[in-house]
């Protein structure tokens, strides 16, 4: 189905809609500042789709090139197509706020989520790591696992925040937390964020 699904907006730790995410195992990721992109197969068409943060991309409406670069990729035209079932969201690397990523590191795409239409469900990361690794895709490793985390617990993570960032620039903007068997009060997987203190 080549239909939009929009990835969940991220929300602060800290507040209702993410209050108790810290309970439990937290795995904590780099944030990335670039733009959200997302990858599925249209089965009917059997033609590679791809999404920005709020619509159904085309080459004549594309995203800083996303599309275009997406269709040219062999192994991620081989993932969409053995499984059609999946969406892919990432996040893909181009300029906007922060400046200091390494020169290699742009205008590809970082993984960070797989969505089950089946099931309604997001893989674990242990099953978006091998499904990666088995295509041979960019995504991102988790800079910390943390059991009942405190808001000073999460400010080590995010001081080691150096993924993809030129030696000695310091850290990127943030973390983002998952915790894999929880959902908040209203029954919604959503996943926090915390940036790093700009000032």
């Amino acid at each position: 189905m080549s239909e939009f699904i929009k990835y969940p907006h991220l929300e602060r730790f800290g507040t209702d809609e993410v209050d108790g995410i810290n309970i439990g195992i937290c795995y904590t990721f780099p944030k990335l500042d670039g733009t959200n992109a997302s990858a599925w197969m249209d089965v009917e068409n059997g033609q590679v789709c791809g999404g920005s943060r709020n619509r159904l991309l085309s080459l004549d409406n594309d995203n800083a090139g996303f599309l275009a670069w997406l269709l040219e990729q062999q192994n991620w035209v081989k993932a969409l197509s053995e499984n059609p079932d999946l969406r892919f969201y990432g996040e893909w690397l181009v300029p906007h706020s922060l400046t200091t990523y390494r020169d290699d590191a742009w205008r590809k795409l970082y993984l960070f989520d797989v969505f089950d239409r089946e099931t309604g469900e997001y893989f674990s990361y242990e099953a978006t790591q091998k499904l990666f690794e088995d295509y041979g895709v960019d995504y991102l490793p988790p800079i910390a696992i943390v059991k009942n985390g405190t808001y000073e617990t999460f400010q080590e993570p995010l001081q080691k925040n150096v993924f993809l960032i030129k030696e000695g620039m310091g850290v990127g903007e943030g973390i983002v937390l998952k915790n894999y068997h929880w959902k908040n009060r209203f029954g919604n997987v959503i996943w926090a964020k915390q940036y790093r203190d700009w000032e």
